[in-house]
């Protein structure tokens, strides 16, 4: 399985481009700061609609971010939940798979039938790996604690 991206901002927020993966690292490491979209578009050299297209599509794609208004200027936060947010997303996208796999009917290719089962094992160890973590996470309450902004010592 090669990757061709090499890009680790754009590897770590798979599914989204280039651009918005930048952005979204550039406001993670300004977090708790906000920053303008003027601001944005100079640290990224990048044109303010660019930026502003792309902020869009990652609010559009569910994405937590940010916005904040004041005196008509418009400011840009990261949601400490964000990297979280690309977890719960590959969960529910292994759900769903495990679910289209199981629904998949078996036909009467032997090796096809086999492939398939092991398909269906393997994402089903991964979903109850993955509920197992979140369920650690819960009974931490480091989810709620991200949520809250406090922190446990």
């Amino acid at each position: 399985m090669k990757n061709i991206k090499s890009d680790p901002k754009t590897i770590a927020r798979r599914g989204i481009n280039s651009l918005s993966s930048k952005v979204l690292d550039t406001l993670y490491q300004n977090y708790p700061k906000a920053i303008t979209l003027k601001k944005l578009a100079k640290n990224l050299k990048l044109r303010e609609k660019s930026i502003q297209s792309a902020v869009r599509k990652v609010i559009n794609d569910g994405v937590p971010i940010e916005i904040i208004m004041s005196n008509n200027l418009r400011s840009y936060r990261a949601d400490p939940s964000e990297p979280i947010s690309w977890i719960i997303r590959e969960k529910e996208s292994a759900e769903k798979m495990l679910d289209l796999i199981g629904e998949s009917p078996l036909n009467g290719n032997e090796d096809a039938n086999k492939k398939k089962n092991i398909n269906y094992r393997i994402y089903e160890e991964y979903v109850e790996t993955l509920n197992e973590l979140f369920d650690k996470w819960t009974s931490l309450r480091l989810l709620e604690q991200l949520e809250e902004g406090t922190e446990d010592e």
